[in-house]
């Protein structure tokens, strides 16, 4: 059974998200899905808080499991549930990030799937364009 632990915010679900998990979900039988404490998001503000991002995220269809990320980044997740798979977006695959030294460490193997849009910005720019009208 290949386990996939796949990590982000979550805010405003839309297509992008489902795109991405279920790319998650085709490259592994057991899907995990880490979201970001609301303490720990670094935009200058989320939509729906974490309890509520968690349970949609959970509403996914092929989405097994989701877990709070308390913390930093998710290399005590990492540690803890020792995935097969730690899958981000391929816009972070030239971002070094902590958690890949972590992967590398524990014999993780790093994917990445496609990106596909929307990104919540651009939705929440979307929105906001309507303001005045």
């Amino acid at each position: 059974m290949t386990v996939a632990l796949t990590h982000g915010v979550f805010d405003l679900l839309h297509a992008g998200h489902m795109e991405h998990l279920r790319q998650c979900k085709f490259v592994s039988d057991r899907l995990i899905v880490s979201v970001v404490a609301d303490r720990f998001v670094s935009k200058k503000f989320i939509i729906q808080d974490e309890r509520t991002r968690m349970f949609q995220v959970s509403m996914v269809k092929g989405v097994d499991e989701v877990v709070l990320c308390d913390a930093a980044g998710p290399w005590n997740l990492l540690r803890s549930i020792k995935p097969d798979i730690y899958i981000r977006k391929d816009e972070y695959a030239a971002q070094p990030q902590p958690e890949y030294a972590v992967a590398k460490e524990l014999g993780i193997k790093c994917l990445f799937t496609k990106t596909v849009p929307p990104h919540t910005k651009e939705i929440v720019q979307r929105i906001w364009s309507f303001k005045d009208d």
